[in-house]
């Protein structure tokens, strides 16, 4: 470690008799403080599914009917057939991702438990790693395909998709079951009338009489959004919000959150060309985001290093996010969002 002595060498009285005001004990973050919204979503109570291992995390899916249902009458032939290749089993592997915090022991010798510390190095330094660990998850579950990292989260974008992203999701193919298996997709919209677009799409995953129950996009979209309905007057808020620019947005009786992991001025995935901004649409029946509690952000013990005077605890995290009915979302990317 360098001598720290030298800095504190003053020469002019006033900082040789004056300490420095330090204003707050609070680190004040930089870095992580725009919002991962939709995995805090996903976090929410009911969201999340703690499972305690297993090999793979699978779920059944039936993508036929019977082929004996018929109307008749009298003595009619009656079809007797069977009912096969109905049933698939989906499966996705567990993800793991992991962090670490390493700290020179001098320094916490000389900051735990001192009257000179302002905070504490050790649960600062921590706090820290473990938003590290947060905001790659948070991107992760969002952008991540296996062609982009085979080892990392099974995100929205191959989730979510038509088979333009990912031929296959789950072990399933896109096309195996017509467009059962296919979730509801423009990759090419335009902002102009995009209320009318949202709309359509949103119908469009309509499943059981259920539409989309939470929206999420970029700022950059998001403030298209309002512009679009600053023009209909149609921006109803409390007043003080709305004569303020309030930051709240209803969609259909559900919240539209901005989320800064969602992609802004990207290439189309279906055209691999242009500047697009991405809105997503979920249906919170189905979408789970499955940890094993064991690895929940799960802090190891100090482990002291073998070559030199540092300790270091490693963070793991152990899930996938799973979205056992893709035709109950939409994923829409907008040309100049």
């Amino acid at each position: 470690m360098a001598d720290l002595s030298r800095s504190y060498l003053f020469s002019n009285p006033l900082q040789a008799l004056t300490r420095e005001g330090v204003i707050s004990d609070v680190i004040f973050d930089q870095n992580f403080t725009k919002s991962g919204k939709f995995m805090q979503y996903l976090l929410q109570s009911g969201m999340v599914d703690d499972k305690r291992g297993g090999a793979a995390l699978t779920w059944n899916n039936n993508f036929g009917s019977s082929p004996n249902t018929i109307a008749f009458d009298g003595d009619d032939p009656l079809p007797i057939a069977s009912l096969t290749n109905n049933l698939q089993r989906a499966a996705l592997p567990w993800r793991s991702y992991a962090d670490a915090l390493v700290l020179p022991l001098n320094d916490i010798l000389d900051n735990e438990d001192s009257p000179e510390a302002i905070a504490s190095l050790v649960e600062g330094q921590l706090d820290i790693t473990k938003m590290s660990l947060v905001d790659r998850l948070a991107n992760d579950i969002v952008v991540n395909t296996p062609s982009i990292n085979p080892k990392g989260l099974d995100g929205i974008a191959e989730a979510v998709d038509n088979g333009t992203v990912a031929g296959t999701y789950a072990g399933i193919g896109r096309t195996q079951f017509s467009t059962k298996w296919q979730s509801q997709v423009n990759y090419a919209a335009t902002s102009t009338s995009i209320l009318n677009t949202l709309h359509a799409i949103d119908l469009a995953a309509s499943v059981d009489n259920q539409r989309p129950d939470a929206y999420f996009t970029n700022i950059l979209a998001f403030g298209g959004i309002i512009e679009s309905l600053f023009a209909q007057d149609a921006y109803i808020q409390p007043e003080m919000a709305r004569a303020a620019g309030g930051n709240d947005l209803i969609f259909n009786g559900n919240p539209l959150y901005i989320d800064n992991h969602f992609p802004t001025g990207v290439a189309s995935p279906s055209l691999g060309t242009g500047s697009y901004g991405q809105i997503l649409g979920i249906n919170s029946t189905y979408i789970k985001y499955v940890i094993n509690p064991k690895a929940k952000f799960a802090v190891t013990d100090w482990i002291a290093a073998q070559n030199n005077a540092t300790t270091f605890a490693r963070i793991f995290f152990r899930g996938n996010l799973v979205v056992p009915r893709p035709a109950a979302h939409f994923n829409l990317y907008v040309s100049g969002y």
